[in-house]
């Protein structure tokens, strides 16, 4: 079965300077592929070159060479805009508009109209929590009222894949919590969703996929719960009366209670650690962990390392 997006070998590159023209390469041989039906994360650092991916897709900017796919079919314009939604980081709306407005005339250009249309408005305002502006100005909208009032142009013609660029930016906690759950309902409804992030908490809730790029380069892609169970470390609380001995790469601290916390990711140094816990009349164990590093921790020191490779290249 084909992938609903077939992202292959894009390059782009942008003048700079005024007199002296020179090139600045912004995307750097990008390649993925998303099924249908996942939800995947687009991260990087700030100007790692995400943005200028969701342009490419959407066909606001023609890259240098690549190729992209949708569905078995080579795009040129950008992806078909009757079956892919598009929130950029930072909705710009006519601000005379109201939000039913708005949404009434994006949802004609998507092929919807009459009761069906009104609906579904209706429907995303409630969801979405924004029932109350619907016929308000968007000048007097707030910053997350025009965040969700975006997310519903994206969404409201139901398409099978969905484009977010920072979707929960500018939202409060309970914002975010809506959101989140929207983005659930639409995954399990089968559409497929991209989106980037640096609430790395959130994407590690939402996604089964994640790409990872920096400066412009791919550094990861891959099934997200591989990324993270690459790597576990185990924790060991335990009671002594006198201090721990000291460990060759463990990580040894004392807790505000008195009790010793010993981190590490040698498994045979736990192994010896407890047997001396064992050993010693004077020890107790409170508690052996197994810890997943989360998708914060893995971004970091993905991005860590692909720096280190570059320091030993030069």
């Amino acid at each position: 079965m084909n992938p609903l997006i077939d992202v292959q070998h894009l390059h782009l590159n942008v003048p700079t300077g005024h007199i002296i023209q020179g090139q600045k390469t912004i995307l750097d041989d990008i390649s993925f592929q998303l099924d249908a039906g996942t939800s995947t994360a687009y991260l990087g650092a700030n100007g790692a070159g995400k943005t200028s991916t969701f342009r490419i897709l959407c066909g606001l900017v023609t890259p240098n060479s690549g190729k992209i796919y949708f569905d078995g079919n080579e795009v040129s314009r950008g992806l078909p805009a009757k079956r892919f939604g598009f929130m950029p980081e930072q909705p710009y709306f006519y601000k005379n508009l109201s939000p039913f407005e708005l949404l009434n005339g994006l949802g004609r250009l998507s092929g919807l109209s009459g009761s069906q249309l009104k609906q579904r408005i209706f429907n995303w305002a409630e969801k979405l929590h924004f029932s109350k502006v619907l016929n308000q100005r968007l000048s007097t909208c707030s910053k997350g009222q025009v965040q969700r009032v975006g997310l519903a142009q994206a969404l409201i013609h139901q398409p099978d894949f969905i484009l977010l660029d920072e979707p929960l930016s500018g939202l409060d906690p309970i914002g975010r919590s809506c959101v989140c759950d929207v983005l659930l309902e639409e995954r399990g409804r089968g559409a497929t969703l991209l989106f980037s992030s640096h609430i790395l908490s959130d994407a590690e809730a939402l996604c089964d996929q994640v790409i990872v790029l920096k400066e412009g380069q791919t550094v990861f892609t891959g099934n997200i719960q591989s990324l993270l169970s690459s790597q576990r470390s185990w924790l060991i609380k335990a009671h002594w009366n006198d201090a721990p001995p000291s460990t060759t790469t463990s990580e040894i601290t004392q807790l505000i209670d008195g009790n010793w916390q010993i981190r590490g990711d040698d498994y045979t140094e736990r192994d010896a650690i407890l047997k001396q816990l064992l050993n010693n009349p004077d020890a107790t164990i409170l508690s052996l962990e197994t810890e997943q590093r989360t998708l914060e921790q893995a971004f970091i020191e993905l991005l860590q390392d692909k720096e280190h490779q570059y320091e030993r290249n030069l």
